[in-house]
């Protein structure tokens, strides 16, 4: 019998340079699909800063850990053992307890944070564009994005959302102070870019500048935001007039390191650099911070702001969690209904062909009959099996559990 398995890391289980090592980009999860499918058969990733994680469907459970394992390992170029340790593996009921909490925001490192659902969503679509989410995995994730919609429409947890990259400005808020006279440099214009763009505006940060590999893009948000777009080939220079940099591409490797902050020296003389690394993989070099004028921090440094947040949010996760437990149950008796189709379907196959050996040899013994006799007992020996059958295979349909129809399955030696 098949059963649902994930295996995954995150932020409570790793380290931000375990994280990086085996972090999956978007281009590189397209490449590992069909990989996986291969292997597995269905799988979907979802890939954040702050996790990567695999979920299948399989009847062999120890196998397919193994081979997740070792795909990990090879796909980033590291072997099992160093990796092995930092992975956690969720079955039935627990891997999809699992998922409904990451949708509903309730495991991230900010309790509540809205960029979730979408990255949720996300791992479902390219799932299903490789074809490797099928019947089971794609109600699954269905599954998870009505969870983590609902938990944000029924309770105040999503309530003045704060994502990674709100938390990330106001970080550099509670270590420079005042930002209005601040000039702040994003590298990076996409989705995570863009809402550190906004929350930046918010704040009153004094002058804003946008740099980003494809130009238009950092143009057109910087119109929306009433900033400047500096070129991205030549990040020494808009580094040298910044009080603020916040890093958020998709880069493999560093955009900044530490010659780029020393082929110049910075306009503001004795003032820090206050410097947020977004990504993962990071996309500032750490050497950075042993210069006595960089402040630099990741994502793991948000503890502190998480803990906050948590704290304005512990009533809403409650009873978000109470309605995770609601959903949960739902699922699971949509999840064993799989199972017990067939097995109906066996059951009354298996007693139609004895209703029909009988039939015949009943038929043989009582000599010429006419078709009309013949129909008689035949609809008779149908009405007997079916009502035989109805009540325990209409109980195996509407909510039987696994062990109940392994149970059904040795009862009736199918």
């Amino acid at each position: 019998m098949q059963d649902i398995l994930l295996v995954g890391l995150s932020h409570k289980t790793a380290p931000l340079e375990v994280r990086e090592s085996v972090s999956f980009m978007s281009d590189q999860v397209s490449e590992a699909l069909p990989i996986l499918g291969y292997e597995l058969g269905e799988a979907v990733i979802l890939a954040t800063c702050n996790r990567s994680e695999i979920y299948t469907v399989t009847d062999d459970v120890p196998q397919a850990v193994e081979r997740i394992h070792r795909f990990v390992a090879e796909h980033h170029d590291l072997s099992v053992e160093s990796v092995t340790p930092y992975l956690y593996e969720r079955t039935g009921k627990e891997a999809v307890h699992h998922l409904f909490k990451v949708s509903s925001g309730l495991d991230s490192m900010i309790v509540g944070e809205a960029q979730i659902l979408g990255q949720v969503r996300n791992a479902l679509s390219t799932a299903t564009e490789a074809n490797t989410a099928k019947m089971t995995g794609a109600g699954l994730f269905h599954a998870a994005l009505r969870v983590g919609r609902r938990t944000r429409k029924e309770t105040n947890i999503g309530r003045n959302p704060l994502s990674i990259s709100y938390a990330g400005v106001r970080l550099a808020q509670r270590v420079l102070g005042d930002i209005s006279n601040k000039r702040a440099l994003l590298i990076g214009a996409g989705e995570a870019g863009s809402l550190v763009a906004r929350a930046l505006r918010t704040v009153g940060v004094g002058d804003l500048i946008i740099a980003n590999r494809t130009e238009s893009k950092a143009q057109e948000l910087a119109d929306y935001l009433s900033g400047t777009v500096a070129p991205f080939h030549n990040l020494e220079e808009s580094l040298k007039a910044a009080d603020i940099v916040i890093a958020a591409t998709d880069s493999p490797s560093y955009v900044i390191t530490p010659d780029m902050l020393c082929t110049h020296e910075r306009d503001h003389e004795g003032s820090p650099l206050f410097a947020f690394d977004l990504a993962v993989p990071r996309d500032i070099d750490p050497r950075i911070a042993c210069d006595h004028n960089v402040q630099l921090f990741n994502i793991d440094d948000l503890s502190a702001i998480a803990e906050e947040n948590m704290t304005e949010r512990h009533r809403a996760a409650k009873y978000a969690e109470l309605i995770v437990d609601d959903e949960v149950e739902k699922f699971m008796l949509w999840w064993d209904s799989l199972d017990a189709l067939p097995t109906v379907k066996a059951i009354r196959q298996n007693a139609d062909d004895i209703r029909r050996r009988e039939l015949n040899k009943a038929l043989d013994l009582l000599g010429d009959m006419s078709p009309e006799n013949q129909q008689v007992v035949e609809t008779l020996t149908r009405s007997i099996v079916n009502k035989i059958l109805h009540d325990p295979t209409d109980s195996l349909k509407k909510g039987a559990t696994k062990s109940q129809i392994r149970v059904a399955k040795n009862l009736f030696r199918l």
